[in-house]
């Protein structure tokens, strides 16, 4: 009966420590699935991703890195995308009323401004 006692104190006095923080650390385990490299992450990608199953569900680290490097990809272009669109509107702003598209493809006589054509 005292065993027993002892025994349930230890147990008790174990778990009190590991829920405290105080025990050792638990030991960390290698992931059962290689690393997940997305790349260039198109809509093919994310549509044809499966990450590994796990016991109940998907394996949520696997997943989650997954996400992260999509939301990265998605992330980088949307800044790639407003960059542009900021530099085409900067564009559209230095030309003048009516001269759309004159200082790269010409004007309606096929002659594009400042530049002359050579007499030979």
């Amino acid at each position: 009966m005292l065993l027993l006692l002892v025994i349930a104190v230890v147990i008790l006095g174990g778990v009190v420590l590991a829920v405290l923080g105080r025990a050792d650390t638990m030991v960390s385990f290698h992931a059962d699935s290689a690393p997940l490299e997305l790349g260039n992450v198109s809509a093919a990608d994310v549509a044809m991703l499966s990450p590994p199953l796990s016991l109940w569900g998907y394996n949520a680290q696997v997943t989650d890195e997954a996400l992260q490097q999509i939301a990265q990809a998605v992330s980088a272009r949307d800044v790639e995308i407003a960059t542009l669109r900021r530099q085409l509107d900067e564009l559209r702003a230095g030309e003048a009323p009516g001269e759309q598209g004159t200082a790269v493809f010409g004007n309606h006589e096929g002659q594009v401004p400042g530049v002359q054509r050579g007499t030979s």
